[in-house]
């Protein structure tokens, strides 16, 4: 095929000549092919997965009650009022909520100790001398709106030669689908891709749409994508504009789909990488530290009832095209309209017409960029909030699967756990001074009595302890795991900066923490009144953030945190002290978010090797080569800049006039 720019009707042309040489592994149409033979092991592999989820629902479900057990102990003394019971609702939730996170934490630990197969797909055999012939059977395709244009190639560049360098020569087609509005970020792609072209030689057939009318967003660019031309291909693979992935990977995704043709959609746990600013790099060690741990957890227990993440992913085109087409939901937006979030319902549609849909994370090799910022992460999560939300009048929605269902809810409860901890802490402040107004003594006629007060000091202390182990005790599985892979720990920068990292990290969440609770509780008021918000191009760039902007974003949570301080230490003085890490972040909120946004301060702890991970140790080719392309794009503008407009303008940055 050759390289080109192609509208809709030469590709249309295109594709029906193709399809008499396409053959795709899977048969065309919405129907999975049957099972066949029963195959012994993976008889094991399904009945022990099936077995881990009840395990996992009764020591859950154990938990919570012990933590309830212990929580009514406390609150029963005097008999129960309507508060009283309102808090303990309340109390309920939230703790199932965090012995849900916990105990998948240590399923995902057992089996990452123990070498548990964490899957149950088909391994297929080595890799083939040469690539298949014929046209190729998978797309890689890569949608993207007003994006930082050099990072978008610098990132494709490398995963083409990275993909090059593996074998996959004629093996995938790659698609930049772009959805741009702005003209100038638009002629920059295209020279961008012209340049990305001409690298690749004929490795790779690299083509380039530019859709004038981005109905639908990335959802409706994909779904273009596919009614023109996704007939060709058997396969595709979905990038965002920050994603990476290796050659390898991607050979052994399609690998993997051909020996498993019920297989609907494979999808790898992407590892961030490539963050300078203080917050990014913390972000980052986070997800490579802990990370594993949980999605091991998830692949354990879910099978092939597993989930989409919009990326990363390989997906069998034929059913993705019967089956996932999304409706447009009644009424005005936030709760009606264009659906945001639509990979975990494209997930749960796949499930429902019988295909499998897995997670493989022990599958590496594939990478994407964090928000650099608080104030970026906490936009993004507005975009997710609301998208999130929507999923409430989908989640009932006829013949999806259990465990389809649970996605949906654990999605949701992601982030309305947030304003249900300012509820529980707002329920719990007034218990308090309730309990403070008691008066020490009962009458008996006109003589005072002196009552003395039942001490709960020891059911108190068990729930405290509790809930300390269940927020932090998969910090110190993740660190156990580490330290049973000694390279793996060392590419985190040993066992000394290993442990001080998760200590700094662990404080720095304990201050954000408040952060994000009042923020998503902000997000619930904007929605239920009506505020929608739209999915534009996110900020993918490390910037230190204006002190004036961030105590414009963060005056509300210093106002907030400021007055309840006030009020606790002059109402009901003895909770002041279980309050204060949540004051503390509030109060600390400008401050947190300016200095966590310096770069400078993020290279200052990389080179204290505080927060080290594997990407920035050099250990993987096709990082080492996007930051050769970012750096050497930089070096270019740099001497662009100091040569003057006239003789640097062919090697200016592409978005120097946006304002970008």
């Amino acid at each position: 095929m050759p390289t080109q720019s192609l509208d809709r009707a030469s590709m249309a042309d295109m594709a029906r000549a193709a399809l008499g040489v396409v053959r795709p592994s899977a048969p065309l149409g919405g129907t999975p092919p049957a099972a066949g033979d029963p195959d012994p092991e993976r008889q094991r592999y399904d009945r022990r997965c099936l077995l881990s989820r009840w395990v996992y629902l009764v020591l859950v479900s154990l938990t919570t009650a012990a933590g309830v057990e212990r929580m009514w102990t406390v609150l029963r003394v005097d008999g129960m009022t309507g508060l009283e019971w309102s808090l303990l609702g309340v109390f309920t939730v939230l703790f199932a909520w965090i012995a849900l996170s916990f105990w998948l934490a240590c399923f995902g630990a057992y089996a990452l100790l123990r070498g548990v197969r964490l899957d149950g797909l088909e391994r297929p055999g080595a890799a083939p001398s040469c690539p298949p012939s014929g046209a190729p059977r998978t797309a890689i395709v890569v949608p993207i709106y007003n994006e930082d244009v050099v990072r978008v190639f610098a990132g494709l560049t490398a995963t083409c030669a990275s993909l090059r360098d593996a074998g996959g020569s004629g093996e995938f087609a790659i698609y930049v689908l772009s959805d741009t509005t702005d003209r100038s970020i638009q002629a920059a792609e295209e020279r961008q891709w012209r340049t990305l072209r001409e690298s690749m030689g004929e490795s790779f057939p690299i083509y380039y749409r530019h859709r004038a009318d981005n109905t639908g967003r990335k959802t409706g660019n994909i779904a273009d994508f596919l009614k023109n031309w996704g007939e060709m291909y058997s396969y595709m693979v979905v990038l965002d504009a920050d994603s990476l992935m290796t050659g390898e990977t991607l050979r052994e995704l399609v690998r993997l789909m051909d020996a498993n043709p019920r297989a609907g959609l494979i999808q790898t746990p992407p590892t961030l990488i490539g963050r300078r600013s203080l917050f990014g790099r913390i972000q980052q060690f986070a997800s490579s530290a802990y990370g594993p741990i949980y999605s091991s957890g998830l692949a354990y227990l879910q099978g092939c009832d597993g989930n989409y993440w919009g990326h990363n992913a390989i997906i069998r085109v034929a059913p993705f095209m019967r089956h996932c087409g999304l409706p447009v939901l009644s009424g005005r937006p936030p709760f009606g309209g264009e659906i945001l979030s639509h990979d975990f319902v494209e997930a749960a549609l796949l499930r429902r017409a019988g295909w499998e849909i897995w997670l493989v994370p022990d599958l590496g090799g594939s990478y994407e960029e964090g928000p650099p910022t608080i104030a970026d992460h906490l936009a993004r999560d507005r975009r997710w909030f609301q998208g999130n939300l929507q999923h409430l009048r989908l989640i009932l929605t006829r013949g999806l699967r259990l465990p389809s269902r649970l996605h949906l809810a654990v999605g949701i409860m992601s982030y309305l756990s947030s304003p249900l901890w300012l509820l529980l802490i707002v329920l719990s402040a007034a218990e308090a001074y309730i309990v403070g107004l008691t008066e020490q003594v009962s009458y008996i006629g006109s003589r005072p009595l002196l009552t003395w007060p039942v001490m709960q000091v020891e059911a108190i202390a068990a729930l405290i302890s509790a809930m300390v182990v269940l927020l932090f005790g998969p910090k110190a599985l993740a660190g156990l795991v580490l330290m049973r892979t000694p390279g793996l720990m060392r590419r985190h920068g040993g066992f000394r900066k290993l442990t001080e990292s998760v200590l700094w990290e662990s404080l720095f969440s304990i201050l954000y923490a408040p952060v994000a609770m009042f923020s998503h509780t902000r997000f619930v008021i904007d929605i239920l009144l009506g505020r929608a918000t739209t999915w534009n191009s996110q900020n993918r760039g490390d910037r230190a953030v204006p002190l004036r902007a961030v105590a414009s974003d963060c005056a509300l949570h210093t106002v907030f945190g400021a007055t309840g301080t006030v009020i606790v230490c002059l109402i009901i003085p003895d909770a002041a002290w279980w309050l204060s890490p949540i004051a503390a972040g509030l109060l600390l909120a400008i401050p947190l978010a300016s200095l966590s946004s310096s770069a400078g301060l993020g290279l200052k702890t990389r080179d204290r090797r505080l927060f080290l991970v594997p990407g920035e140790m050099g250990d993987d080719p096709v990082i080492a080569g996007l930051r050769s392309l970012l750096d050497r794009d930089a070096e270019e503008r740099e001497l662009a800049r100091a040569q003057g407009p006239d003789t640097g303008a062919g090697v200016a940055h592409p978005l120097a006039d946006t304002g970008r």
